[in-house]
């Protein structure tokens, strides 16, 4: 009698279908036992039905259990194993499950093969002529195509093996009967009892899955254990209904780390060191053809050689871990992000801290004398350099002056080295893009912070060209907004990524203000003191508001220093309303809540603006705001919604506007409140870093190709 072994696994459509197509075979003297491996969903229950609505003897049993069963002719019995014990365990533990029952032969058949009628009387055939030849496999075809070969056995040589007839038409086999052959493939074996090794299994339990049909012909052969391929005798396969569900990167590396263990187990130690050199160049053309990023394949190659050495099987654990970790999965460390940004600005240091806690390693290099104290308690390590402190006092945009930066070049070339980042995040696309430009790092990232985008490129051909080249150099560019990104196109014809400046929400949140006088009417506002920042138009604005309103007690509270402080302040007083404007000074981002918490309405009319951080720490703040219709302060405001657009230049406008929210007290509330339910729901500092960390992790996925 042959005893057929079929391991099941989430798969009881096909299993069924395989037990089908065996009772419609013209051999009858055969048992069924199908052992479930754990499967997750009702597989048990499915083929449990099937085999007692089919007329056949039927036997279920679990695991640790005594079976008193005696199988008698196309008889079934359905053998819990209670968990996943992966390919080669689950069939070794029906193997010892079904030994006791004596049966002549063994066939260890895939749950995803269908048979044809004669298949196994051919096998016995020939096997009862050919008593020399132990193992033997059927001519397995595609089901999909079943005119076309899927395997046909194939031959071992030097730790290769190459497959007979692989994808040719069946008609092509020229052999009548049989074919020699010194590998065979798992899905369908069949021996006598007396192959089986010492502890009476058939596959090596090395391997969680993978590789043991290798491993099991390389002993056979080292054995003289003759094999065939009887080519009279055809099932067809589904090929790739388990394993290549799975993500491929993961699939690729068991494949290779089985292998490797193989060879070093079965040819030594030296033949393994002169076979894995040789294979490590035709590794190379694999991970090309695969689509690996470039950035991983020198990772994954060194992780092989040092796995294959150390480790002698792969567990449940390791190949869970590997295979769902996609390229990342070749890393035994914490996966590196070095940053080059300016180590003083707060968007750095949000994105630093936030990147340690994603559980990523980080280093920063700075054109700054850094404060060490915030990134040395977050473990970062960051190398400095005076060059922009030296510089920044004179700075012109000149036509050299990007090229100072070429100093910290040396010092930048250290810190790749010393730090081996696995990810380099340029934050400007200027300076800090042109190191990363030159620091050869694969994958380079890039993100376009605005004035870098809208006035760098327009000073001269030479920065534009430098922009252009930062772009061209780079692997993936990153903008904080849809209107930036739309402008840097000009410049480049590369994919840019939105990657959004969010808002602490628990920091910037409702704070209720104590205020002295509460008829004040206070408009305020925290910008850069420069042209571009349109708090001249602001000044003028809160002039007629004042003027219309001399009885009403209205503030303005500017915040922050630039260039035109001076300037704005003259202006105040020639507009007689100095009296009523507070210029504030700089804010400690820590003391910004506070700040915004005075305000009645927050204004910031700027003539150019590639995102409004501001104008959203004020609407989380559920403070009403009124900006100017520059193209960032357009996509994160709607106008009427969660805040006020006027023109930019339109003092008028803003008037008039202003003068609405005065007299509009609980509309402007209402306004400040769905402006922080938008900051919440868009632009929260959690969603920002969920983007920037789905960017990271696709990129080590190899979702993104380079």
């Amino acid at each position: 009698m042959v005893c057929i072994l079929i391991l099941n696994w989430n798969g009881s459509n096909d299993t069924v279908e395989c037990l089908r197509s065996l009772q419609a075979m013209s051999y009858d003297d055969y048992f069924v036992v199908v052992g479930d491996n754990g499967s997750g969903d009702d597989s048990i229950s499915v083929i449990g039905d099937y085999c007692r609505s089919s007329s056949v003897d039927f036997k279920q049993v679990t695991f640790g259990d005594i079976c008193d069963f005696i199988p008698v002719k196309r008889s079934v019995i359905l053998y819990d194993l209670c968990k996943n014990n992966g390919f080669s365990r689950g069939n070794n533990l029906l193997l010892r499950f079904s030994r006791h029952f004596n049966p002549e032969y063994f066939l260890l058949l895939n749950n995803d093969t269908i048979v044809t009628p004669d298949f196994l009387s051919r096998l016995l055939e020939f096997r009862n002529v050919n008593k020399g030849y132990k193992v033997l496999t059927p001519l397995i075809l595609y089901n999909k195509n079943r005119e076309l070969v899927w395997n046909a056995g194939g031959k071992l040589f030097l730790g290769f093996r190459k497959y007979y007839y692989a994808n040719k038409r069946k008609d092509s086999v020229i052999e009548k009967s049989h074919k020699n052959i010194t590998f065979v493939t798992g899905c369908a074996l069949f021996f006598s009892p007396d192959i089986l090794d010492e502890q009476g299994n058939v596959f090596t339990e090395k391997f969680f899955f993978g590789e043991e049909d290798f491993e099991f012909s390389l002993r056979m052969k080292r054995n003289g254990v003759k094999m065939a391929c009887v080519v009279n005798s055809v099932i067809y396969h589904k090929v790739g209904s388990s394993i290549n569900r799975q993500k491929y990167p993961g699939k690729l590396y068991i494949h290779n780390l089985n292998r490797l263990i193989d060879i070093r187990h079965n040819y030594g130690s030296l033949f393994y060191k002169t076979w894995w050199f040789l294979y490590k160049h035709y590794l190379k053309r694999i991970l090309r053809k695969t689509g690996c990023p470039v950035y991983f394949r020198k990772s994954f190659i060194n992780r092989l050689t040092v796995d294959s050495v150390i480790m002698d099987s792969v567990t449940y654990d390791d190949f869970r871990q590997i295979l769902t970790s996609g390229w990342s999965g070749i890393y035994g460390r914490k996966k590196r992000v070095l940053y080059l940004a300016d180590s003083s600005s707060n968007h750095t240091m949000r994105w630093v801290k936030a990147t340690v806690k994603r559980g990523y390693e980080v280093a920063l290099f700075t054109l700054n004398n850094a404060e060490l104290n915030y990134y040395n308690a977050l473990g970062v390590n960051v190398y400095s350099t005076g060059i922009y402190n030296r510089i920044r006092n004179k700075r012109s945009n000149g036509h050299f002056e990007k090229l100072s930066y070429l100093r910290a070049y040396p010092l930048l070339r250290r810190c790749v080295r010393e730090f081996q980042p696995d990810i380099l995040h340029a934050h400007i696309a200027t300076s800090y893009g042109l190191l990363a430009s030159l620091a050869q790092v694969k994958p380079t990232l890039l993100s376009m912070w605005g004035s870098d985008i809208y006035y760098f490129p327009k000073v001269s051909p030479l920065h534009r060209s430098l922009l252009k080249y930062n772009f061209k150099k780079s692997d993936f560019l990153l903008s904080t907004s849809n209107c930036m990104a739309c402008e840097a196109s000009r410049y480049t014809d590369k994919p840019i990524a939105v990657t959004p400046f969010g808002v602490d929400t628990d920091q910037f949140s409702p704070i209720t203000y104590d205020k002295k006088n509460t008829d004040t009417f206070t408009v305020g506002t925290i910008k850069t003191l420069d042209h571009n920042s349109g708090i001249d138009i602001l000044i003028s604005a809160f002039a007629r508001l004042k003027q219309a309103n001399m009885s009403s007690d209205i503030r303005l509270l500017i915040a922050g220093s630039g260039p035109k402080e001076n300037d704005f302040k003259e202006q105040a007083k020639s507009l007689c309303i100095e009296d009523y404007v507070e210029f504030v000074g700089y804010v400690p981002n820590a003391d910004v809540p506070d700040f915004l918490s005075r305000l009645d309405v927050y204004s910031a009319l700027s003539r150019k603006e590639s995102f409004g951080v501001a104008a959203l720490e004020a609407m989380a703040c559920e403070v009403p705001v009124l900006v100017s219709d520059a193209d960032g302060f357009c996509e994160i405001v709607k106008d009427g919604e969660t805040g006020w657009i006027v023109e930019r230049e339109n003092a008028e406008m803003a008037y008039k506007s202003l003068s609405y929210i005065l007299n509009h007290r609980s509309e402007a509330c209402k306004i400040g409140k769905n402006g922080r339910k938008h900051v919440v729901e868009k632009y929260s500092w959690n969603v920002s870093v969920d983007i920037m960390m789905n960017i990271y992790n696709n990129i080590f996925n190899g979702s993104e190709n380079e």
